[in-house]
């Protein structure tokens, strides 16, 4: 039983984890609306995980809520039409 607990906790830590691409960058968490974000970056790459629960987000309003927080914290601009991902994470890359 308790390497269950252990294997299932192990597993949800990893949930916000960075990337390879964006490991070892900066990191930071911003707010847009009614999403909140973990933003980690590195060069001219950046993520924003949701850290919040939301029924049914719409695609849409994560995208662009994401690349507003990936703005935010990192200072930079979001390369146009760079913005992918899902309802969980939003990948862009950026100009600094």
């Amino acid at each position: 039983m308790r390497i269950l607990i252990s294997s299932c906790l192990l597993i949800l830590s990893a949930c916000a984890a960075p990337s390879v691409g964006v490991m070892g960058g900066r990191s930071g968490s911003a707010t847009v609306g009614a999403y909140a974000f973990d933003v980690n970056f590195k060069g001219s790459q950046a993520e924003a995980y949701r850290s919040n629960i939301v029924l049914r987000p719409k695609a849409s309003e994560v995208f662009a809520a994401g690349a507003t927080a990936i703005e935010q914290v990192t200072g930079c601009r979001v390369v146009p039409n760079s913005v992918r991902g899902d309802v969980a994470i939003v990948r862009a890359e950026i100009l600094c």
